[in-house]
């Protein structure tokens, strides 16, 4: 029997920075289809989701080869990425609505997740789900700022973030993890191109619920992993991040 894989994708491709600026975004290319591909290959299905039911946003800055292998692993991912886009995209509410025909969930990144995501209440649904049965919840670079949804009032936590104060969560499901995220020293030199500065860093957010915030070197592969969670730091991890999700879909134990 096919094992299916539920992945959560924004629906915005607008961040919020400072002053009222945005900066255009979206998924990484790389973060979701390296990941993805793998899955498929090792025979998982996948059943994409965003708040909206639309297809998500791809940043363009990623669609490029400087993330991946070579030319040719661009081009396969990418041509992978377009034919499964191309086909249903649920809404988060629906999907959210029928949890146990999921194995796992995985969030790929981007700073698509800091915009709605990190708030919205049918993924901290999602999230409670695989905390309690203890199933693998696998986030990427920026998308680890998402488990701020599983919280009891999110929106409230995010809009604290974003008039520059350290919010304090309640009732946060993965207070005291361990777990990594697109680090503030990457995450400075990529404001760097911005129109504005960002309104917070995912680091600071995390740290602030509780989390215990692990990061490698800027742009190395770094992945931990926690009971049923599985977070990458950046763009760099994704060859790691999904073995390590592969791993604990076959029941592989934490190493301590």
């Amino acid at each position: 029997m096919t094992k299916n894989i539920l992945v959560v994708m924004s629906s915005e491709d607008q961040l919020p920075l400072k002053g009222g600026q945005t900066h255009a975004t979206g998924f990484y290319l790389n973060e979701f289809g390296v990941p993805a591909h793998r899955l498929t290959q090792e025979g998982y299905a996948l059943t994409i989701a965003t708040p909206k039911g639309n297809r998500p946003p791809m940043d363009h800055g990623s669609d490029t080869k400087d993330f991946f292998k070579d030319e040719a692993e661009h081009a396969q991912i990418k041509a992978f990425v377009e034919q499964t886009l191309s086909g249903p995209i649920h809404k988060l509410s629906d999907a959210a609505a029928n949890l146990d025909q999921f194995d796992a969930v995985f969030l790929p990144g981007g700073h698509a997740p800091m915009i709605e995501l990190m708030r919205d209440a049918d993924l901290g649904k999602v999230l409670r789900h695989f905390h309690e049965k203890g199933q693998p919840t696998a986030l990427i670079c920026h998308a680890p700022v998402a488990l701020l949804a599983a919280q009891q009032d999110a929106a409230a936590y995010q809009t604290a973030l974003q008039n520059g104060e350290t919010p304090a969560a309640q009732g946060f499901l993965y207070d005291g993890y361990k777990a990594t995220v697109f680090s503030t020293p990457e995450e400075q030199d990529a404001e760097k191109t911005f129109e504005a500065p960002m309104q917070y860093y995912p680091a600071d957010a995390l740290r602030a619920a509780g989390m215990d915030v692990q990061n490698g070197g800027k742009y190395q592969s770094h992945v931990v992993r926690d009971r049923e969670l599985i977070t990458g730091q950046n763009p760099m991890s994704d060859e790691e991040f999904v073995t390590a999700l592969l791993g604990a879909l076959k029941g592989d134990a934490v190493n301590a």
